[in-house]
């Protein structure tokens, strides 16, 4: 161990001095590494943070919250719910709820734009009776209590403040009766939240005798031990009863596909990541080979060698941790509010929350950087040590090109063998319908590693070139008999450039798919919508007179209504729709997956109400046309599956006659108005906003336009995560090519006296360069072509249910080949103009 502190102390710290700079660029690659991985992982937490908000109760947590099987519970319900539990000491607290949106004077903006708010209407007398259990700052008594709505201090609202808000299709004012102080120990009331007396919201809310659930405290005592076991048991009688953790599960699960995906596309990242920690510790042991020789001739053994490097790459890896801990947690808080506004538009209402930085966080974050530096450093430091004292201190030692591992290309060829036979496996299920690829993801995995491995071959083939130029054959002979360092420069482009292609291709058939989807299905002059309707899991509606104004409107030929109902069914959450079939028969508005038996399928067959899944429900749920399914008391027969792309957890669409027999509403989700001959849609747009400021109204242009908008948002992180892929692997071809003309410090300076010119020498470095960048480039998008199939048939379709159809946007290829080559070259000249000027004998600077 003494040998071992020696050669840190004497030895490491010494380099570290003298190539500051070199040792500097490493823990920052290190540091890339384990910051991109936080960072999507914060950013991700920190947005399903947000969106568990939204499903969290008013008190500290209830023991169980309780729901109508059918979507409503009614004042009667909750006598019958309190006659059921009898004398036990039980505390039921009925809830209305709406989420609300700020009005402004800006007009439509972007879909999602405006914060989303909860407006909850609670009984207070029954809250303040809540000791610990729920916010404080109401007053002592009912006396001080004030109508209105109370707030956190975090909105920054004040007392006696007037905020305009947007209810269904209504533009009201509310008065801010107090905010709410944060009390230690007892629960604050979040920023997005809104708090009204429940006689108050249901006025405002037009509720009627309506409730949304009935949160139920029921704590164990000596008197009544099994207190809320029986609470449970005697309400799941006759209602749908859930308890916190089914609720905050629910919340994941809706979510989990997204945030899975953001993982796995750091985690690719990260994979090229290694490529070039390895090449740069390749470097740092190749600069010190002198050195390592002269201790080895002092009797130092190779183990302790050895030791000595992997301590010195574990201490780059917990500096590199360190430092990505820190660079994670700042790309975190501004990659947090795109993540949050994808998942606000796809999922649900969801805050923005700030990225929180825990120690487990922190933790993986460094033990990645550590694995990462130890693993990369394992090859070189045995080498090193393993090389004997004579050939070590030779300036004439023939260039290692590797063991018969680095050298078995079939090796790559297998694992893409299996990542084909891989891809044939389906995904895993669970109860809840959630799907996991993981086969699809492991195929993914072979697939990179295996065509990196395999590229090695299209290597050689290209050094098998004829070319004139003294240059040309320098730079191809080492060409024909690629070292370890080539193979993994060109392994790095590979899965980096395959990476790229991948994503680019799914991107492509997502962005061809949605527009032929959004051509088939938009075909309204105008679409119209709650100005309120910010996220996917929006509660708005626009009332029965507002629907019978519009459609008076003297510029108005048609007008349809599509209905909503938001249920919990096998343990999730599902969408129920109600539609006018004739109107999208008429206009052919529906895309098929798979078509109905006859064109009238709104007609019942047996009593037994018709119905339509979309593929995603039908992927979740495993339905099929045929299936009779039960849901909300009632049965519903599937007579087909359609394509419908804006709703990853699928929906179930109904006639609107028997919609409106099941939830007993006339209220209107959305709206679609077609227009007369002649009329001008944004002079007609601008005359409704005008009388109707609590709508969102858009032309089927801006629909569109922000449709793709919203795609685009969905994959922002994604082109983020390639763009730092394609870096770090030129970079490490950088880092090769330096690697291996130290390397050849004594054939340069043989070259330099038979004549050739420094330039010549920068060239025969660039060629070098430019065949290992089209070689990984070339293969890169080969491969990269089959991962996008993959993407697009298997890992898309099991994730989130959707048949896309393939397309290859040739001319961003060809842009990305020329890019990476370019680039590459550029970066091997670069190099070759530094070699071209080092002495025979090189010190570090």
């Amino acid at each position: 161990m003494s040998a071992v502190l020696l050669i840190l102390r004497r030895c490491a710290l010494r380099h570290w001095r003298l190539a500051l700079r070199q040792q500097v660029a490493l823990v920052l690659i290190l540091a890339l590494g384990s910051s991109v991985y936080l960072a999507v992982r914060l950013a991700s937490n920190a947005a399903l943070s947000g969106f568990e908000t939204f499903t969290q109760g008013i008190t500290r947590q209830p023991d169980w919250t309780v729901q109508s099987v059918g979507g409503v519970l009614r004042e009667d319900d909750v006598r019958r719910m309190r006659e059921v539990l009898g004398e036990r000491p039980v505390d039921l607290l009925p809830v209305v709820e709406e989420t609300v949106s700020p009005a402004s004077d800006d007009g439509n903006g972007e879909i999602g734009s405006r914060p989303t708010w909860r407006l909850l209407g609670v009984d207070f007398f029954a809250l303040l009776n809540l000791q610990d259990e729920a916010p404080t700052g109401f007053g002592g008594s009912l006396r001080e209590l004030r109508s209105g709505v109370y707030v956190s201090p975090k909105l920054g609202a004040q007392e006696g403040d007037e905020l305009r808000l947007i209810v269904d299709d209504r533009v009201i004012k509310v008065k801010v009766a107090g905010v709410v102080p944060e009390t230690p120990g007892v629960p604050a009331l979040p920023k997005h939240l809104l708090l009204m007396d429940l006689p108050e919201a249901r006025s405002l809310l037009m509720r009627d005798d309506q409730v949304d659930r009935v949160e139920v405290l029921a704590k164990d005592s000596d008197l009544f031990p099994h207190l809320r076991a029986e609470t449970g048991n005697l309400l799941k009688s006759s209602w749908l009863v859930t308890d916190g953790a089914s609720r905050r599960h629910l919340a994941g699960t809706m979510t989990q596909a997204f945030r899975l995906n953001l993982t796995i596309l750091s985690l690719l990242a990260l994979l090229v990541g290694g490529y070039l920690i390895f090449q740069a510790l390749d470097g740092v042991v190749l600069r010190r080979r002198e050195e390592i020789g002269i201790l080895k001739s002092l009797g130092v053994t190779d183990g302790a060698i050895q030791l000595a490097f992997l301590i010195e790459a574990g201490l780059l890896g917990l500096l590199g941790g360190a430092l990505g801990t820190l660079l994670g947690w700042i790309g975190a808080q501004g990659a947090v509010g795109g993540v949050t506004r994808t998942m606000n538009a796809l999922y649900g209402a969801t805050s923005e929350q700030r990225a929180a930085l825990g120690a487990e966080e922190a933790l993986v974050a460094i033990s990645i950087a550590i694995s990462a530096s130890l693993a990369a450093a394992w090859w070189p430091s045995r080498m090193a040590a393993r090389t004997p004292p004579a050939q070590m201190l030779g300036h004439h030692a023939v260039l290692f090109e590797g063991g018969a591992v680095w050298r078995a290309e079939w090796v790559g060829w297998t694992m893409m063998l299996a990542a084909v036979l891989l891809a044939q496996l389906p995904a895993l299920r669970f109860a809840s319908g959630t799907r996991l690829p993981l086969a699809g993801y492991a195929s993914a995995l072979l697939w990179l590693i295996g065509s990196g491995l395999a590229a090695g071959s299209v290597l050689r083939f290209l050094g098998q070139a004829k070319m004139p130029s003294a240059p040309w054959r320098i730079a191809l002979s080492y060409i024909r008999r690629p070292t370890v360092r080539h193979r993994f420069a060109v392994a790095a482009l590979t899965s980096a450039a395959a990476m790229t292609t991948g994503m680019t291709v799914m991107v492509g058939s997502f962005d061809h798919t949605m527009r032929d989807w959004i051509d088939r299905t938009m075909r309204a002059d105008i679409y119209i919508s709650s100005a309120g309707a910010q996220s996917a899991s929006s509660t708005h509606s626009i009332s029965p007179t507002t629907v019978a104004e519009l459609a008076r409107d003297p510029e108005v030929a048609e007008l349809a209504i599509v209905q909503a109902k938001t249920l919990p069914w096998n343990g999730s959450e599902v969408v129920i729709l109600g539609t006018d079939p004739l109107f999208a028969h008429r206009h052919g508005l529906l895309a098929w997956v798979q078509p109905p038996a006859r064109d009238e399928w709104w007609r019942k067959n047996n009593g037994i109400a018709p119905a339509i899944v979309s593929e995603s429900w039908s992927e979740r749920f495993g339905t099929k046309a045929g299936d009779v399914i039960e849901l909300a008391g009632r049965k519903a027969q599937v007579g087909a599956i359609n394509a419908e792309y804006g709703n990853e957890r699928g929906s179930l669409t109904l006639p609107q006659e028997v919609f409106r027999e099941w939830f007993n509403t006339d209220e209107a989700w959305r709206l679609a108005l077609m227009l007369k001959t002649g009329a001008d849609a944004e002079t007609v747009r601008a005359r409704i906003q005008e009388r109707q400021p609590g709508l969102s109204i858009f032309t089927n242009a801006h629909l569109r336009s922000e449709a793709l908008r919203i795609f685009r948002q969905t994959f922002a992180v994604t082109h983020a995560l390639e763009v730092i892929g394609v870096i770090v692997a030129v970079a490490g071809l950088g880092l090769t090519l330096a690697s291996l003309l130290l390397e050849r410090r004594a054939v340069l300076a043989t070259l330099r006296s038979l004549g050739m010119r420094q330039g010549e020498i920068a060239r025969s470095a660039a060629l070098e360069g430019l065949v290992v960048a089209g070689a990984g480039t070339f293969t890169g998008i080969a491969a990269g072509l089959w991962l996008g199939w993959l993407l697009v048939h298997r890992i898309n379709k099991q994730c989130f249910g959707w048949t896309l159809q393939f397309h290859t946007m040739w001319w961003n290829l060809a842009l990305l080949g020329v890019a990476v080559i370019a680039a590459g070259t550029l970066v091997a000249a670069a190099v070759g103009r530094w070699a071209a000027m080092l002495p025979p004998e090189h010190t570090e600077e």
